[in-house]
């Protein structure tokens, strides 16, 4: 089965999403930030890629701007809970760095699920 990388601060979002993913026959591997994301990104292939944008270190829209310079082919997911509390909407800023989808957290499980299905061609 393929397998996902999910870069989120928000510890309960990486249990709450790895645990439905790896349910769902995924192999989820986590990072807590952009800069661990991107190492585990550099130590492992992963097929499809999860991404908060609002994080310390490096954020998503940073993380997404990185790949896309040295492989744009990985679909990634963007998704935060900022852009309500901020003016700047950094989903939109998001699809145009290559965002494939963009959510507003907090995301119903269904719409992630069948956004992973599309993005891996299953």
């Amino acid at each position: 089965m393929a397998s996902i990388l999910l870069i989120d601060d928000d510890p309960t979002i990486q249990l709450l999403f790895s645990q439905f993913l790896t349910g769902q026959g995924y192999t989820v591997l986590q990072a807590e930030n952009g800069k661990v994301g991107m190492n585990v990104l550099e130590q492992h292939s992963p097929d499809l890629i999860i991404t908060d944008i609002l994080m310390p270190e490096m954020d998503g829209l940073e993380i997404l701007m990185a790949i896309h310079k040295t492989n744009s082919s990985i679909p990634i997911i963007a998704i935060s809970g900022g852009s309500r509390q901020l003016e700047v909407n950094f989903l939109r800023q998001a699809e145009l760095f290559g965002a494939r989808y963009v959510f507003d957290k907090p995301v119903p499980l269904a719409k992630l699920l069948c956004a992973v299905k599309e993005l891996l061609n299953e």
